[in-house]
């Protein structure tokens, strides 16, 4: 009996062991079988190891030991509880570690492609925006007033730092040590709604530089609050983003206002500090649920090439939660 026939007769364990519900995986797994069929039909198309064009017809040699329900299940104990491959040959159909390695790359775009990640859900958040604005137009005489009465879109943004190993490059150690931890971390800027959807996370970079600096080049070169233009966003931060108002940003900041040694804060101010944060600490609940996938909170110990990868297949199974609990809080389909 495969793994996933064990586990799904355990929904709470399917759940502690995988990040995700038995009942989302078993919606998604014809998803899951579509996608990976096409990515396995063009990846066939040529050798795998050389490149060329392939003589031999599609469907020739081994198949795999393990279904691809099991495959599936290898990225999810792999990035839920970050065993080691070597302990999850223990689990599946494995000679060695290789297997487990290879069968977890070829999941990864197939995750990606079916999985809510930060660039979909942005997309979709924008969409419902969207389909609110034509509703409110029917009823409202000018574009202006439409405006004014449209309900703000409301972001949280701020940075995460994970710990990683001792680079052996000495520029690397100088670039990835961060004076806050105190160690080597790997950083990234989030943005995420107050329900937990992460709308997106930068491409990660070593945890020298401040939060600020590396919102500030990579908006530069990407640009993502630009498409919030037509929006009204307000988008709140800590201390940290000082500064970011001066950016020029299509979109209301607010920050949290930081204490200078002559400048202590007024009264007004430390109870606007009070306001702004019970809306600004809902982005430390999605860090927490973030967290809660090994790979995400332990020591970082692949390639830093694949972190974003992975992050982004972590901000895509923290979004399917989300998206769960706003249907059964709110009957909203996501």
């Amino acid at each position: 009996m495969s793994l996933y026939h064990k586990l799904s007769r355990k929904p709470k364990l399917f759940l502690s062991v995988t990040g995700m519900n038995l009942h989302q995986f078993q919606t998604l797994l014809p998803q899951f079988e579509q996608v990976y069929a096409l990515l396995e039909r063009k990846r066939k198309c040529k050798v795998v190891r050389t490149g060329r064009k392939r003589l031999r017809g599609i469907g020739g040699g081994a198949s795999f030991a393990n279904s691809l329900s099991d495959r599936l299940l290898m990225l999810l104990f792999y990035y839920c509880l970050f065993l080691t491959q070597k302990l999850m040959t223990l689990l599946f159909k494995a000679a060695d570690k290789s297997v487990i390695c290879r069968s977890i790359q070829l999941m990864r775009p197939v995750f990606e492609s079916i999985l809510p990640v930060p660039e979909r859900a942005r997309r979709r958040v924008l969409s419902l925006a969207d389909k609110e604005q034509q509703r409110r137009k029917k009823r409202i005489g000018s574009v202006e007033e439409f405006r004014q009465a449209y309900p703000e879109l409301t972001f949280i943004i701020d940075g995460v730092e994970q710990l990683k190993r001792k680079p052996t490059a000495p520029a690397k150690r100088k670039s990835d040590y961060s004076g806050k931890k105190k160690r080597h971390t790997l950083k990234q800027i989030v943005i995420s709604t107050p329900s937990g959807i992460i709308v997106d996370q930068s491409p990660s970079v070593g945890g020298r530089p401040p939060d600020f600096k590396v919102f500030k080049d990579e908006h530069a070169a990407r640009g993502i609050a630009n498409e919030f233009t037509d929006y009204r966003v307000t988008l709140y931060g800590d201390s940290g983003f000082d500064g970011m108002k001066d950016v020029g940003l299509p979109l209301e900041v607010r920050l949290n206002e930081k204490a200078r040694r002559t400048h202590p804060l007024t009264r007004e101010q430390r109870k606007l500090n009070r306001l702004r944060s019970r809306t600004r600490i809902r982005v430390e609940h999605t860090f927490s649920r973030r967290k809660k996938y090994a790979i995400a909170s332990a020591i970082y110990r692949n390639r830093d090439e694949d972190y974003d990868q992975a992050m982004k297949i972590v901000g895509g199974l923290v979004n399917l939660r989300a998206y769960d609990r706003i249907f059964q809080r709110t009957g909203l389909q996501l």
